[in-house]
């Protein structure tokens, strides 16, 4: 096994690699791994990692489970986790310098692009100058925060920060910064990244290795050392034929969630082969890549091939590096070969052809729904979520003439670098608003419409090919570039519509083409939310009820008076692909981000700090120093037990982040808006959830503020509930949470299936953690969640095989002793736990400990990873 790097010539140039296509074996294991493989072998070669030998062995006989070390070459992030890193990254600093060490030197080691995407919120829509009103409004709302993330590329090594107005990160990352082979000094490597957010695998669509990871565990990264990565399961899905004519890659992608979904691949990393594979284009692969949290998936990957050669040239890459990619590829066996089946952990079949027209919802994305039967449905969906009948009736609103009922679109969006991405869905769009003109068919007035670009380029295209205007006659103006909707910045109703709405408990209803569409998430007053492809939103907006069917409901009247249809209105794959070919052309991409750095007159006109260290503001409502170091001591302890542990909530299966730390708009009456109001904040100036997550007084007053929370010990009350014991007194969690603290009591959270899924945000581990949780227990976790717990220092237990909260009749008024925790070891992962009921009964019980590597356990024994890195760093 080699040492060194061998000499390669690409194009008259000579260049070094850690070879990997002389390890025996390679050709057989699957392409991720293959990665790995030049990863771990390249830090054997910097002589970085004393175990390299032994990792490669466990990659290349597909050792699953086995730790080895993963060292990406930069980090994705936004204006949201990529702050809240940062803060943390700071007060790391600040914490050593007590200690008398010298943290000048103390930078970030490799390269971290911050794009600011989160903070984007649709306050004007339908109009031409909804673009720069809502511009001028983030900036109103976040100069605090822009401000310092300014400072921060300017104060730290390697940092950089794209301004806001330009795109979404992970669009960004696939159309400009991936770079699918590095070439640093003349040695190249594979492009990796990990990303504070947990689409960060979007990326994987163009052969480039990366996922998502809280922002703890991106500072190990930040400061030069490797992650510690359990070996996953790499599945292969076997495509066959191709899809029909009709057929979007949204329709894929929810048929692929459900399917993934059900199969289990939680953490696993999952590749595509067979001969539906070259059917696919590099947008296609990305909506794909995109939404792997959504069916729980570490990574996607699609290897380097001639679709990937052409999107680089599309989008503008350099014509050598274009050159480089392809040779490095080919002679490191990154290349897809057709017909090459790797040895996969378990491979599942998908019939491209047998993809039909779909949605999903109303709360999960993997809840597909064939359109054809869509709308039947929506009973079944309002019973299941609100044990209620969709009525007929129909509900007035205050000043406007046009009455409400069940199943209305309140919301119809196009949003998201998911489906924004793709030429084809793009076009798509615009060719069925074109149509919908064409015919006659207006506006729907009651309906907020609104069109947000993953990136500038797609905007400039849409515009140049003449399609825009159509979109624009229906309401959806381009209203900025960032996420939006598909992250709760959808923004206000009108008043009068909202107080009708929940007055009257109307099944409202939200359309989007984004890849989540969890309870709450989207809008306060909106009750269910579907995922569609952007041209089916377009055409929701028109139909205006989820009652009507496509099938059945027309449209509206062309100008002779004849129904329009769905079917009358849909583009052909080949008036789609033609303007595709016509429209995106490598200009508009280089064009746009040659200028990426720009922000404008409100970017040049931040107040950044000028002190070259960062000084916290009390007044600040956006930032504080927060309190992870503040009384951690130079040695660790450990302890054999935790007694008399209260549980502060007790919750059911696919428990999200969102329902844990909420990204919607704050409003009066929750803990947050309370605290927000004391310190002077006007309700119009809360901002939303995400925005004030570096602030640890209002994350930890947000944690289980979701408005649609299901506590088991409040199970008649729906929102931020719970019982405090043993008064049995309901209080809101956060009370609840202080009452218990005041007491020194310890607090757990129960749950139950895939606990911590959707996004990556860390503020779900560190919330938890500010008010007294120091143990989750649930029958499984998904993957980045339960990283970020451990990366707070809090202990992921799982009930064993057929236990779980029902099963040992967990309740509220329970006490709890979790024993042995300080056997804790590589060698025995199971701990005791005594369940103490008010009857006076004890049962016990087994349960997992959820430490999955050898680091993983050092980070829990240490108090979290800032706190071990902390003292790594005083003993030096």
């Amino acid at each position: 096994m080699s040492s060194d790097f061998k000499e390669i010539t690409i194009s008259n140039k000579s260049f070094k690699i850690a070879d990997i296509s002389s390890l025996n074996g390679i050709k057989k294991i699957p392409y991720s791994y293959r990665i790995l493989a030049e990863n771990v072998l390249r830090q054997k070669i910097n002589k970085v990692n004393n175990l390299a030998d032994q990792q490669l062995e466990f990659i290349l006989n597909c050792k699953v489970g086995t730790p080895i070390n993963f060292m990406p070459n930069r980090i994705l992030s936004h204006d949201i986790l990529g702050k809240v890193m940062l803060v943390d990254f700071l007060s790391y600093k600040e914490a050593l310098e007590k200690k008398g060490i010298e943290s000048k030197a103390i930078q970030p080691k490799i390269p971290i692009d911050i794009v600011i995407d989160h903070s984007l919120q649709v306050d004007f829509f339908g109009s031409k100058d909804a673009v720069i009103k809502n511009l001028q409004k983030e900036y109103n709302r976040n100069s605090e925060r822009f401000a310092f993330l300014r400072w921060c590329s300017k104060n730290l090594n390697n940092v950089k920060v794209i301004p806001p107005g330009v795109g979404i990160c992970h669009q960004v990352n696939i159309e400009y910064l991936s770079k699918v082979v590095w070439n640093k000094n003349s040695i190249l490597h594979p492009d990796t990244c990990v990303g504070t957010d947990s689409h960060t695998p979007m990326v994987n669509a163009i052969g480039v290795l990366g996922w998502g990871v809280g922002g703890i565990e991106a500072e190990v990264a930040m400061l030069g050392k490797s992650l510690s990565v359990a070996l996953p399961e790499v599945i292969g899905i076997h495509l066959t034929n191709k899809c029909v004519e009709g057929i979007t890659s949204t329709d894929l992608v929810l048929t692929i969630t459900e399917l993934l979904r059900k199969h289990k691949v939680v953490g696993s990393f999952v590749e595509f082969y067979g001969d539906g594979v070259s059917s696919l284009s590099v947008g296609d692969r990305a909506t794909i890549s995109n939404m792997a949290p959504e069916y729980g998936s570490t990574a996607v990957l699609f290897p380097v091939d001639q679709m990937t050669l052409d999107y680089l040239e599309m989008t503008g890459r350099d014509k050598d590096q274009i050159k480089i990619v392809e040779e490095y590829s080919k002679a490191q066996n990154l290349w897809r070969v057709d017909g090459d089946v790797p040895n996969y952990s378990r491979t599942i079949e998908l019939d491209l052809s047998k993809v039909v027209p779909c949605v999903s919802g109303p709360k999960n994305p993997e809840d597909r729904l064939d359109l054809n039967k869509f709308s039947s449905l929506i009973n079944t969906h309002s019973n299941n979520l609100y044990s209620r009948d969709i009525r007929s009736d129909e509900f007035k609103v205050d000043g406007q003439e046009a009455k409400i009922k069940d199943g209305n679109i309140m919301i119809a969006a196009i949003t998201s670098c998911t489906n924004t991405t793709n030429p084809k869905g793009m076009i798509a769009a615009g060719l069925v608003a074109k149509n919908l003109i064409e015919k006659g068919i207006q506006r729907n007035a009651n309906v907020k419409t609104s069109f947000a670009p993953g990136s500038q380029v797609t905007g400039t295209i849409l515009e140049e090919s003449g399609l825009q205007k159509y979109l624009d006659q229906l309401g959806f103006n381009v209203i900025g570039f960032g996420c939006t909707t598909c992250n709760g910045g959808s923004g206000p109703l009108p008043a009068n519509l909202a107080k009708s709405i929940e007055d009257n408990k109307v099944y409202s209803v939200a359309v989007l083409s984004g890849n989540r569409n969890f309870q709450g998430r989207i809008h306060p007053n909106i009750r269910a939310s579907y995922l569609a492809s952007p041209a089916l939103v377009v055409c929701f907006s028109i139909l205006g009820n989820v009652l009507k069917s496509f099938d059945k409901d027309p449209l509206g009247k062309d100008k002779n008076g004849n129904n329009v249809f769905l079917k009358d209105v849909w583009p052909t794959n080949e008036e789609i692909e033609a303007c595709v070919k016509k429209s995106y052309k490598p200009e508009f991409f280089i064009s746009k981000y040659n200028h990426v750095a720009e922000g404008g007159e409100l970017w040049d006109g931040l107040n950044i700090p000028k002190t070259v260290t960062y000084e916290w503001s009390e007044k600040s409502t956006y930032f504080k120093k927060p309190p992870y170091l503040d009384s951690v001591s130079e040695n660790k302890t450990i302890e054999s037990g935790i007694k008399n542990v209260r549980p502060l909530v007790i919750l059911g299966d696919s428990i999200t982040t969102d329902h844990i730390s909420p990204s919607n708009a704050i409003t009066r009456g929750t803990a947050a808006g309370d605290y927000l109001e004391s310190k002077g904040v006007k309700p119009e100036d809360f901002n939303n959830y995400t925005t004030r997550r570096a602030h640890h007084e209002v994350a930890m007053r947000a944690t289980f503020a979701n408005l649609r929370l299901r506590n088991k010990i409040t199970p008649d009350k729906e929102g931020s509930f719970t019982k405090k014991f043993p008064e049995g007194k309901e209080l809101r969690i956060f009370e609840a949470a202080m009452e218990y603290k005041k007491e020194n009591t310890i607090l757990a959270v129960f749950a139950g299936e895939n606990y911590g899924c959707g996004s990556s945000r860390d503020t779900a581990a560190k919330g938890p953690l500010l008010l007294g949780v120091r143990i989750i227990v649930a029958k499984s976790f998904e993957r980045i969640h339960r990283s970020n717990l451990i990366g707070m220092g809090l202990l992921p237990l799982q009930f064993k095989n057929g236990q779980g909260i029902e099963e040992l009749n967990i309740e509220g008024t329970d006490v709890f002793d979790f024993l042995n925790l300080d056997k804790i070891n590589n060698d025995n992962k199971e701990v005791d736990l005594k369940i103490k009921k008010q009857t006076g009964d004890i049962i016990s019980a087994k349960l997992d400990v959820r430490l999955d590597t050898p680091e993983e356990i050092q980070y829990w024994q240490n108090g979290g990873i800032l706190p071990m890195a902390w003292r790594e760093e005083i003993r030096k």
